[in-house]
C-alpha cells in the first residue's frame, strides 16, 4: 500500500531529477519521469518544438512538462487516468530512507511467514561434486542448509566471490567516480518532488528531500580530488546544518562474470556497481528480483 509505505520509509514523492550546472554554469534542466506534453495526430511533441525552435518561436522545453509545472512549485498529485488529459502524461517515482525501507520490508515478509535468522556467516562449505554452496556457517556455530542462496553481502559477495570466486570486470576506465561523501542535513522547509544533481569539480552532488531530513553526497573520481577537498565541499553547500559527520564510501564501478553462479544468485551491490546518478542500483536490484522470480523453477 503506497501510504503505508511513504510513511514507514519518511518517503516523499519525485517526479523527477533536475540537473545543476551540467551543461555549463548557471544553467539547469529537468529529466522528468515520463514524456513532454502529449501527441497530437500522432506526432510527438518535441516535433513541434523543434520547428518552433528553427522559427525561433520555442519556449524552453522544460515549460512543456507536467511534471516539471507540478515540481518547480513544490506540488505533487498523482497522474491522472484519462489519457486524453495532460495531467496524465507524467509519471514519479520515491524517495525514502533507505534504513527505514529494510526495516518495512522485513516486518512486511515477518508478517507472511519469511522467518528470518540473524548471525553472521564465519565459513560457507561447498559441495565437493557440484561446487555447488551446500550450506553456510555462523559465527555461533548455527549451519544454514539451502538448494539456492541470493548474497545480498553488498561488494564483499561472500557467497558470489568469496566462496565461489567468480570475478569482477572492473568498468573504472568507463565509470572513473570511485568514492562518495554522504551527509544528512535538516530539513529546509516541505520536501520538493525532486532530486537534485549538481556538477562539481570531478563529480557531482546529489540532493534527496525525505520527510525528516535531506540526503546529500558528492560523487567523484580520487584521481582529481581529495577526501579531505570532497568532504569540505559537500558541507559548504548543504541547505541545512549538518546532522552527522560525511562518511565515506569507495567502491570500484564494474559488475561479476556471472551474476548466477552454480545455486548462487548475486542481487544488488554483490553483482556490480554503476555509477549512481539515475539511481541505478535500486533499479538493477528491482530488475534482479524480477528476473529471478521469472525464472524460478
Amino acid at each position: 500500500a503506497e501510504n503505508e509505505f511513504v510513511k514507514a520509509t519518511q518517503g516523499s514523492f519525485k517526479l523527477g531529477i533536475q540537473f545543476v550546472n551540467w551543461g555549463k554554469q548557471d544553467h539547469a534542466y529537468f529529466h522528468p519521469f515520463g514524456t513532454y506534453g502529449r501527441n497530437f495526430d500522432l506526432v510527438p511533441l518535441h516535433q513541434y518544438w523543434i520547428a518552433a525552435q528553427q522559427r525561433g518561436e520555442a519556449p524552453d522545453l522544460d515549460d512543456l512538462c507536467m511534471a516539471w509545472a507540478a515540481a518547480k512549485r513544490g506540488k505533487f498529485a498523482p497522474p491522472l487516468p484519462d489519457q486524453r488529459h495532460v495531467g496524465s502524461t507524467f509519471d514519479y517515482a520515491y524517495h525514502f530512507d533507505a534504513g527505514l525501507y529494510a526495516r518495512f520490508l522485513r516486518h512486511y515478509a515477518e508478517a507472511r511467514g519469511v522467518v528470518r535468522i540473524e548471525g553472521k556467516i564465519a565459513d560457507v562449505l561447498l559441495n565437493g561434486e557440484t561446487g555447488h554452496v551446500a550450506h553456510v556457517t555462523l559465527d555461533d556455530g548455527r549451519q544454514v542448509d539451502g538448494d539456492l542462496f541470493v548474497d545480498c553481502s553488498g561488494f564483499r559477495g561472500l557467497l558470489i566471490e568469496g566462496a565461489l570466486q567468480t570475478g569482477y570486470q572492473d568498468w573504472t576506465h568507463w565509470l572513473p567516480c570511485d568514492r562518495a561523501m554522504a551527509v544528512p542535513c535538516a530539513k529546509a522547509g516541505d520536501p520538493v518532488p525532486y532530486t537534485r544533481s549538481t556538477a562539481r569539480e570531478a563529480g557531482w552532488q546529489w540532493r534527496i528531500p525525505l520527510q525528516h531530513r535531506i540526503g546529500n553526497g558528492y560523487v567523484y573520481c580520487s584521481q582529481f580530488l581529495s577526501d579531505d577537498a570532497a568532504a569540505d565541499t559537500l558541507l559548504a553547500n548543504l541547505d541545512g546544518a549538518a546532522l552527522a559527520d560525511p562518511r565515506p564510501l569507495r567502491f570500484v564501478t564494474g559488475r561479476r562474470n556471472l551474476f548466477w553462479n552454480r545455486n548462487v544468485v548475486a542481487i544488488g551491490l554483490s553483482g556490480g556497481f554503476m555509477e549512481p546518478l539515475e539511481s541505478t542500483s535500486i533499479h538493477l536490484i528491482q530488475a534482479g528480483i524480477s528476473k529471478l522470480l521469472a525464472l524460478f523453477p
